[in-house]
């Protein structure tokens, strides 16, 4: 294989294939290489939910409604394909009277931000899931955001690519970058063969660094693993996500601040409540980060997220894990994404997304395509460059 392209995107996740259908919609002939098949990473090894609950008030919560807007209508008008996507809200939980003060707070600053929301107090919430935990004194509900396959909408996103006369070049690997003299972007080598190019987007999860390399350049992302335990089917817990207040503290690497109630092991391995139905009539538990550099569960780890899970709602201890799987989550210093151009001419990132990888890809992708085509952005684009850690150095 020796072929030309306007871009090249490097990724076969929710993250390369959002860019590649984006910049496919704007008309560049595009060719998406992936070492793997599509989805194969990260992407497969996610709960695939989508909503604002987790964002940090101001511009990433406005970037977070944006990108459930996004996939929302990517999932259920724009592609015409069933993706299972279910959209019931979700409620985060506080698990003390410490917490109800930190709930309230962030209730106070999501509505000033716009976001549909309602403040529960401990009737409200064990009226609305009866399994909760008694002792459980509040929460917030949020009104909107859902579920999506992210299979599904992966394979639904490269059908439509390739619709447009794109190409997506599985397994395939990406041996190096190549820069002509004046070091900006010219060919892409991969084990099939060149593909000639002056537009290179990495957008290859945690893997993204070391790509980068090929290009002389050093990003600061790293792996973080999450693992997920998988609950039997036709056991009713919840009837949509519930999620402990205390995973915005977890995100943060604010486990530390005495608010949560949790022994050492689960706050050196960040574990935390959530549990997520399924359109397959079972249910997802999690959640837990630490870094790591393979996928392989823990055992340590998902027992000790199954103990978190029965403090919430005790009924799981009577029920089934059917089996359990983990990804790796591509991590920056501050835990937001870099959707950013580079030093090097005519490469760009879409990577770093943390444990939002599905919701912010296709706002992502469109925003690569749009920094790429010379238009204006949606978003301002400095909270999300790559240039917030370079001018740390």
């Amino acid at each position: 294989m020796n072929s030309s392209a306007d871009a090249v995107v490097i990724g076969g996740g929710m993250q390369g294939l959002s860019c590649a259908y984006y910049l496919s919609l704007k008309g560049r002939k595009v060719i998406l290489v992936e070492q793997g098949d599509l989805a194969n990473g990260t992407t497969s090894r996610s709960d695939g939910d989508n909503f604002t609950s987790d964002s940090a008030p101001g511009y990433m919560t406005a970037f977070s409604k944006a990108a459930v807007d996004l996939i929302r209508e990517l999932s259920t008008k724009t592609l015409g394909r069933d993706v299972e996507w279910m959209e019931r809200g979700c409620i985060l939980l506080a698990e003390s009277e410490a917490e109800m003060e930190a709930a309230r707070e962030t209730f106070k600053s999501k509505t000033a931000d716009g976001i549909p929301c309602r403040l529960m107090d401990a009737k409200e919430v064990h009226d609305d899931e009866p399994n909760t935990a008694p002792d459980i004194p509040g929460g917030i509900e949020f009104l909107e955001g859902g579920s999506v396959n992210p299979m599904l909408l992966s394979y639904a996103i490269g059908e439509a690519i390739q619709n447009m006369g794109g190409q997506l070049l599985r397994f395939t690997k990406v041996t190096g970058i190549e820069k002509d003299e004046n070091g900006a972007v010219v060919k892409v080598n991969t084990d099939k063969g060149d593909i000639v190019t002056k537009t290179v987007v990495i957008a290859a999860g945690v893997w993204s660094a070391k790509i980068a390399k090929y290009a002389g350049l050093d990003i600061p992302v790293t792996a973080m693993k999450g693992d997920i335990l998988v609950v039997e089917p036709d056991v009713a817990i919840t009837r949509r996500k519930t999620i402990e207040l205390g995973y915005n503290m977890v995100r943060n690497e604010e486990a530390g601040t005495g608010q949560r109630k949790i022994d050492p092991f689960m706050q050196a391995h960040g574990i935390g409540f959530l549990i997520e139905p399924t359109n397959r009539n079972n249910a997802l538990i999690g959640f837990s980060k630490y870094p790591c550099n393979h996928t392989r569960s823990s055992n340590l780890v998902t027992r000790a997220m199954a103990n978190r899970a029965i403090r919430f709602f005790p009924m799981i201890q009577n029920i089934s894990i059917i089996r359990t799987y983990a990804g790796l989550r591509p991590w920056t210093p501050d835990h937001e994404p870099i959707v950013s151009k580079t030093p090097v001419t005519g490469l760009y990132l879409s990577t770093g997304h943390c444990g939002n990888g599905i919701t912010y890809a296709p706002i992502s992708g469109k925003l690569i395509s749009q920094l790429i085509c010379g238009e204006k952005t949606d978003f301002d684009m400095s909270p999300l460059s790559l240039e917030r850690f370079l001018n740390k150095k």
